[in-house]
């Protein structure tokens, strides 16, 4: 588009009352349409936190010679461990049952698609032939 159209479509527009209305809800619907478009089409799933309480922490060189202070430390550092392992492993076990329907509905939809094209695919051969 040359400079002169460029400058005369902007004073046609300066001056219209109507252009500006209709300009400018031009430009609210495209940018609404582009923000729409890059809108997430789902929620992004919540993943629940760990709940390892509490976590331990080092109690020093000096208290670990301590066989109360160090056995109390190691209790509680085995604690923490098994809580973060079990946590680990139930998080493991949702994903491969996520993902174990994932691949289910995608074979079902494969398959589902799969038959409407045969369909298609006898109709129109029964179509051609008469």
């Amino acid at each position: 588009m040359s400079a002169i159209h460029g400058k005369i479509s902007s004073l046609a527009i300066e001056r219209n009352p109507l252009m500006k209305r209709t300009a400018l809800a031009l430009a609210l619907a495209l940018g609404a349409t582009a923000a729409y478009a890059q809108a997430p089409a789902t929620p992004a799933a919540t993943v629940p936190p760990a709940k390892c309480e509490p976590k331990p922490v080092y109690p020093g060189v000096k208290a670990i010679q301590h066989d109360m202070k160090r056995e109390a430390f190691q209790k509680e550092l085995k604690a923490y461990q098994d809580c973060v392992r079990n946590y680990v492993a139930e998080r493991k076990a949702f994903i491969e049952a996520s993902n174990a329907a994932i691949r289910t509905t995608v074979e079902e939809h494969n398959a589902v698609m799969t038959k409407i094209r045969e369909e298609q695919d006898a109709a129109r051969k029964e179509q051609e032939g008469k």
